[in-house]
């Protein structure tokens, strides 16, 4: 007898502007993530999340080892932004997606 998983992810971004820009210049507070659907628990499926910012940040390369998987930055201008999901169960292979639009 077979038996399947299905683990639902969210990926999302959210940004906002600033009332006034940091001293670097920078315009807009943001935070992009991973998720289950509604908030649900994905921490017993889930290894890690590592999200590839943009090289102007410093760690570009930011691991999420728990929940919550998500990164709050603040910038100026939008990027792509890949991201990687690891699974606990080494026969779920990672996933990869590419975000689009978070501000630099």
């Amino acid at each position: 007898m077979a038996c399947a998983v299905q683990v639902k992810l969210e990926l999302g971004h959210r940004a906002q502007v600033r009332k006034k820009p940091t001293v670097e210049g920078f315009t807009h507070d943001w935070m992009v993530f991973v998720r289950g659907p509604e908030h649900s628990n994905i921490q017993h499926f889930v290894e890690k999340v590592i999200f590839h910012l943009h090289e102007s940040f410093p760690r570009p390369k930011r691991v999420c080892k728990d929940p919550p998987y998500k990164v709050e930055e603040s910038g100026y201008a939008g990027f792509i932004l890949p991201i990687e999901v690891y699974f606990k169960n080494k026969v779920w292979n990672p996933m990869f997606f590419i975000r689009e639009k978070p501000h630099v």
